[in-house]
């Protein structure tokens, strides 16, 4: 019996690395929360992965956030930092397709990053506590990592863009009490890259999120409001936004925040292509949006983030 329960655990292991999951065996992983220090709620089960055929994993549960980091090896000194945030609706994170597959490119292209497995199901408190306190354990570690503590990026997709949207605007209030040093430095980015985002927009935050009922009686000014518990102004940090327009659910998230940033006079790169749909992560085959990534990194270079001498 022993032995047939030790052949199924080495034919699902060898299934999941057969697939798309990107290896990382150089890499590492730490927790975000030391043992017992974790606050408010989590999952209260073991963590559930489903694999899909194409080898990328669903993350349905997650009772231990985690920080895994890819390390570049063409990095220069003095290179920032790029926290990913997998996006899922707060329900799930797409772990592989808008995680490892890519902080893995971004090794690759000369800048170390790590993934966020925050909180999930349906915890957007807790998962910013994650966010926050990932982006301080960068910001501490920075010079035994070998990068710059100002040049610290947070991006992510869809809920996971909404995710770094609101570590990038509510880095002044503190989501958790003081656990150790590492909260003694800010949780704030110093630059932003949102990804197809959701819920940025105020209808759309509040049909999901708060008073559905509010979303039919008051004008938005054509939908283009920005989130209420979004906060931004001239210090948020300068950001990076890709969307598709026949993403309909959600496009006008990237608007909204667009012209609040606008008006704050914060630098934005705004980018909408007019097809490429939601939840593609790093590829859609035969369309211009595949385009991103390397827009996305003329930007890191722009900005030093990745820095080529």
């Amino acid at each position: 019996m022993k032995i047939c329960k030790l052949v199924l655990l080495v034919s699902v292991l060898s299934s999941i690395l057969a697939y798309g999951g990107v290896d990382n065996p150089k890499g590492e992983v730490m927790n975000v929360w030391p043992d017992g220090k974790m606050p408010d709620r989590a999952f209260e089960k073991p963590e559930i992965v489903h694999v899909r055929k194409t080898g990328n994993r669903i993350i349905k549960g997650v009772p231990t956030p985690t920080l895994e980091i890819f390390w570049s090896k063409t990095a220069k000194a003095n290179s920032g930092f790029v926290l990913v945030c997998p996006g899922g609706g707060y329900s799930i994170l797409s772990y592989d397709n808008e995680g490892t597959h890519v902080a893995k490119r971004l090794a690759d292209n000369g800048v170390s990053a790590g993934v966020l497995k925050y909180r999930v199901p349906k915890i957007r408190t807790e998962a910013l506590q994650d966010a926050q306190r990932a982006i301080r354990i960068v910001r501490t570690n920075a010079k035994k990592w070998n990068i710059n503590p100002d040049k610290i990026v947070i991006i992510g997709f869809s809920a996971g863009a909404n995710l770094s949207a609101r570590a990038s605007t509510l880095y002044a209030e503190n989501s958790y009490k003081k656990i150790d040093v590492i909260d003694d430095v800010s949780p704030k980015p110093n630059f932003t890259g949102l990804m197809y985002p959701a819920y940025c927009d105020e209808p759309t935050y509040q049909r999901y999120w708060g008073n559905k009922a509010k979303v039919e009686s008051v004008d938005f000014n054509k939908d283009y409001e920005l989130s209420s518990e979004l906060k931004i102004d001239a210090q948020t940090p300068p950001t990076f936004i890709m969307q598709a327009q026949n993403d309909k659910t959600w496009i006008n998230a990237s608007i909204a925040y667009f012209l609040a940033l606008k008006q704050a006079k914060v630098p934005v790169n705004l980018h909408i292509f007019d097809k490429g749909g939601h939840g593609f992560g790093m590829v859609r085959p035969n369309e211009l949006i595949e385009q991103w990534f390397d827009l996305f990194t003329a930007w890191l270079k722009k900005n030093e983030v990745i820095v080529s001498k």
